[in-house]
């Protein structure tokens, strides 16, 4: 993959990430801490739909996208399953559907709930529509659907700020909506025509058996992670209160470096990784990866905590928390994004139900975490039971592909990621009692980190001269007028 293609991929998380820095602010000025820790119900519950709903298709679309000569078939056998059960689902729901918006919401309007149900329909299918996108290198299609929905979002939050709305929760979720309704927009206009031939592409029924047998698996380790995901918002919900949540929330949305980062690396490397596999490539190259990956981590990780105090700039005086809870919460992406190097032994030997149990290891300990400390703690305990159930789920998914695949360098990744989960949970513990000390702590350590790992930084700036070079050397070929991107 080119330097192009991957800058290209990486426009759009970084934007996403920037212009999240003002929406999230921005939403927890104009609303109440309550209708914050909703909207982050919603989003858990689009999460959780896209991943029952697709049955572990949208993950055996990518392993066989390089084997399948008929693409639009196999777009079609992956699409219609998830869709059909998404749509009976949703029939079955509606004589609940008042008891499930005052579940989930804590208010009786049926609208809350209907609307939620629109934004998991339009998730799942632009969920697909992306896949075609990253199997195809096209990052400038792809960065634009990532940057729209936060452009849409924050102008609707700004109009809905103006003194002739009310500023109620389903405004905001149907400024929500919108956003997510632009990204639909956007994949169905650039893969129109990849999509439009695989409605005319035969049902393939004798091959399906194949990849429901790779998916299966996956749907229930889909629905484990999204548990291990969604456990803090669910414990938060029903054992402490509305606001500790909004809390929560935000120091979540604060954690979006770490977002970038794994958006960027897991829309690449899966793709990527296959093809190695397709073509034989020798794949000792993992490990260096894997090494790569790990500094990015690191100064990732030190980076948040010297400038994390920079919070209490943009959000109202009772986030004033979010600055320690946020080292906690960028544990999550960082330990998800570094598992998926380590973790590549499971997915070439289609080993699909290791993926279920390391993540139902890394559910067991944030569900009991999230109990004992939940209630007595808020929004704190439950980034600390996130982060040390992601640091199991990490080390769970690691050895497993050790086991199944080939042996590999493990004690210096185990290391350091402890290392970074017991800094973050001492400055959550410790911080607030001498909050200058905590932060210049974080900042002695980058010159440790630069040292630690400087041979990686050596072959990352080699790599990246090279590709430059061959940039140079081989230049594309100017696309057409009217190519899309």
């Amino acid at each position: 993959m080119n330097i192009r293609t991957v800058l290209a991929f990486a426009i759009g998380p970084i934007t996403s990430a920037g212009l999240g820095l003002i929406t999230v602010p921005a939403i927890a000025w104009v609303y109440p801490p309550a209708d914050v820790g909703r909207l982050n119900i919603v989003q858990i519950a689009v999460s959780f739909g896209v991943l029952l709903f697709n049955l572990g298709l949208d993950r055996a679309y990518v392993r066989e996208y390089h084997e399948w000569n008929d693409r639009g078939a196999l777009l079609k056998a992956c699409f219609t399953p998830g869709l059909a059960l998404m749509l009976l689902v949703m029939l079955a729901s509606m004589p609940f559907e008042r008891r499930l918006a005052n579940w989930l919401f804590g208010l009786g309007h049926i609208g809350y709930y209907w609307a939620l149900m629109a934004c998991v329909v339009v998730s799942f299918i632009s969920r697909f529509l992306s896949l075609i996108l990253r199997m195809q290198d096209r990052g400038m299609a792809f960065s634009a659907s990532q940057i729209l929905p936060k452009v849409i979002l924050l102008l609707a939050v700004v109009a809905l700020s103006l003194p002739v709305f009310s500023r109620t929760f389903g405004e905001l979720e149907a400024a929500y909506l919108a956003s997510l309704l632009s990204v639909l927009f956007v994949y169905s206009w650039n893969t129109r025509r990849e999509w439009s031939p695989a409605l005319q592409a035969p049902f393939p029924r004798a091959r399906i058996r194949g990849l429901l047998d790779y998916g299966v698996p996956l749907i229930f380790a889909g629905v484990a992670y999204w548990g291990l995901d969604a456990t803090s918002t669910l414990t938060l919900r029903s054992l402490s209160t509305l606001p500790q949540l909004a809390i929560y929330s935000v120091s979540m949305s604060f954690a979006g470096v770490g977002v970038v980062f794994q958006t960027i690396f897991t829309v690449l490397w899966a793709p990527m990784v296959y093809k190695w596999v397709a073509h034989g490539v020798d794949m000792r190259r993992v490990d260096h990866v894997a090494q790569q990956a790990l500094a990015v981590v690191c100064a990732i990780w030190v980076l948040s905590g010297a400038l994390s105090w920079l919070t209490d700039f943009v959000l109202p005086a009772h986030y004033a928390q979010v600055k320690y809870l946020m080292l906690c919460c960028i544990g999550e992406p960082l330990l998800y994004t570094l598992s998926e190097v380590t973790c590549v032994g499971i997915g070439i030997t289609r080993r699909s139900m290791l993926s279920l149990w390391s993540t139902v290891a890394g559910l067991v300990v944030n569900v009991a975490l999230s109990v004992w400390l939940v209630p007595g703690h808020g929004a704190a305990g439950a980034v600390v039971a996130n982060a040390t159930a992601f640091l199991v789920f990490f080390v769970a998914r690691t050895e497993a592909s050790a086991y199944v695949w080939r042996p590999f360098p493990r004690a210096r990744l185990y290391a350091f990621v402890t290392l970074g989960v017991a800094l973050s949970i001492a400055t959550l513990v410790y911080g607030p009692r001498a909050p200058v000390h905590f932060s210049l702590v974080w900042l002695m350590l980058l010159p440790v980190v630069a040292w630690c790992f400087r041979n990686e930084w050596s072959g990352m700036y080699r790599s990246l001269l090279d590709a430059l070079k061959s940039r140079r050397a081989y230049p594309q070929p100017e696309e057409q007028p009217g190519a899309l991107p």
